[in-house]
């Protein structure tokens, strides 16, 4: 575990929610079912992203959340940064304060090289991409998708239903 839990639900939640179709909200409860995270910890993990201005949030018939942003425009980056408040990144892996080139820890070089790993790939990702990875093992898995189908809120657009096609 790199991140707190609250760094992994945030990601899980909208890897699921850059799923949805663009402008539609799904209900905290619904979000809480197919994701397996604990209600109580989602809603409060939902509200602070819409503080941040990265979901929009909505009460009442139609509500629920959705994006408030393009999800290519949001970073995994971004997202640590906003919710841990700094980035795990620039911090000492064992915690000391002074670690740095002149002073290494034990473990200095090799967090380097993690940091410079996690900052090229995982960091740069955006939520569109965590969608796109979460829809493709989805796809490539169907049995391990979850049993579930997430729920627009109510009064929402719903997609329009797939006609089959004579080949």
């Amino acid at each position: 575990m790199i991140y707190s839990a609250t760094i992994e639900y945030a990601l899980r939640a909208l890897a699921h929610i850059a799923t949805l179709e663009p402008g539609e909200r799904v209900l905290a409860r619904d979000l809480a079912e197919i994701t397996d995270i604990p209600r109580q910890f989602l809603g409060k993990i939902l509200h602070r992203l819409a503080r941040i201005e990265v979901l929009d949030s909505a009460k009442g018939r139609g509500g629920g959340f959705k994006l408030a942003k393009d999800p290519e425009s949001i970073t995994v980056h971004e997202l640590v940064a906003a919710l841990n408040g700094g980035d795990i990144a620039k911090v000492c892996v064992l915690g000391l304060d002074q670690c740095n080139d002149e002073q290494p820890c034990p473990m200095h070089d090799e967090w380097l090289n993690f940091r410079r790993t996690l900052m090229e790939r995982v960091y740069s990702m955006t939520i569109a991409d965590l969608g796109r990875n979460l829809q493709a093992k989805r796809a490539a898995n169907p049995q391990a998708a979850p049993a579930a189908k997430l729920q627009s809120a109510p009064g929402a657009p719903q997609p329009a239903p797939e006609t089959p096609t004579s080949d």
